[in-house]
């Protein structure tokens, strides 16, 4: 999940990045999805029901991140000094990292993994049908990819990338357009998306639409943190309301009222452990997007023969050392280029010298 900090390492209202709790959040939520894809993909997500204790744990911490990511975008939107600037900045923590995390993918768990002798298999690849599936991975059926395992997807994780970025883009076009800090712009988002929910409600697919809401929560939460007083004995009462709502049909409606209140209440507590957390580096990211594939790799080479136990313990180590290596050689370097001229890029990348080359031997 990308969930970049406000801009210059500062958290909103300019104090420091270590003054909150927001790096452990992330880090907890994505180990949590992590325990829940093994769970369902060692079962199959026809075993898992929408009110099984660990798919809602999933849940919740997927709705954590979100809306830890509305409220820090809007930040990070409220700080930054252009629509192009913005756009930048999202691109330098979305993009960088997939692009090894697919190349691994495709080209060598991929070929070690699939059911399809090489030839077929980057043939399948290259086919329309398997260019549909980059980068987001759904089925893997196309390319031959985990057909013996209890679930066939790939990387079943990346479908909130387009769905996170498309929220970017509404925080941006609220901005350009003077709207987003009117006081009805985002509630009547949130009304929208709600009546949408409520129609599609019985759909699972079609009812992750949900997911968007605590982004808008998480947003108007930030507009309005000057307004919102974080009391502990509110924040109980709502901790109280999300446990009994697991003994009734409806867990999600309780979540969306509870969870955005108790994520933003618990990023504030003055914890110095946690606050210091992510001081040797920020690995959520690379632990949400990398997971999946490796947990379905470890299921196949097993034939499913592996406790869950030994799959969370060998998919998190796993999937530890793949976003600690992201980090630091990747997303943190792509990270220092944010605040990058036009005369800066142009130094650091060799296109504009190519050009240059190019043009100079045309004459």
């Amino acid at each position: 999940m990308t969930i970049p900090y406000p801009e210059g390492g500062l958290s909103p209202g300019g104090a420091s990045r270590f003054s909150n709790n927001f790096d452990f959040l992330r880090f907890a939520a994505a180990v949590a999805i992590v325990i829940t894809h093994a769970y369902a993909l060692r079962l199959g997500y026809v075993g898992v029901g929408l009110s099984d204790p660990v798919e809602l744990l999933g849940q919740g911490a997927l709705a954590a991140l979100l809306v830890t990511s509305g409220y820090l975008i809007t930040a990070s939107w409220e700080s930054t000094a252009s629509v192009s600037r913005f756009a930048w900045k999202r691109f330098l923590r979305v993009v960088p990292a997939l692009i090894p995390l697919i190349s691994l993918t495709l080209f060598v768990i991929g070929p070690l993994m699939t059911t399809l002798p090489a030839g077929d298999y980057f043939s399948a690849l290259l086919s329309p049908a398997g260019l549909a599936t980059i980068p987001f991975f759904e089925n893997g059926s196309v390319i031959g990819l985990f057909q013996s395992n209890p679930w066939t997807y790939v990387n079943g994780s990346l479908w909130t990338i387009p769905v996170e970025v498309f929220m970017y883009g509404v925080v941006a076009a609220l901005g350009i357009g003077g709207l987003l800090y009117r006081g009805g712009a985002i509630p009547a988002l949130i009304a929208v998306n709600l009546l949408l929910w409520i129609y599609w409600f019985d759909d699972p697919r079609l009812a992750k639409v949900r997911f968007t809401l605590y982004f808008l929560v998480g947003a108007y939460l930030y507009l309005h943190r000057e307004r919102i007083a974080y009391r502990p004995v509110v924040a109980g009462a709502l901790l109280l309301v999300l446990g009994a709502s697991t003994l009734t049909p409806y867990p999600t409606v309780a979540g969306v009222l509870c969870i955005p209140y108790l994520v933003i209440y618990a990023a504030h507590l003055p914890v110095p452990f946690l606050n210091t957390f992510g001081r040797h580096g920020d690995f959520s990211y690379g632990i949400y997007i990398y997971h999946y594939p490796i947990q379905q790799t470890i299921i196949q080479v097993t034939e499913n023969a592996i406790s869950l136990a030994a799959l969370c313990g060998l998919s998190l180590l796993a999937t530890f050392a793949l976003a600690f290596l992201s980090w630091h050689l990747i997303e943190k370097r792509a990270m220092a280029a944010k605040n990058l001229t036009l005369g800066g890029l142009r130094q650091r990348l060799p296109l504009p010298g190519l050009l240059t080359y190019l043009a100079a031997a045309r004459k």
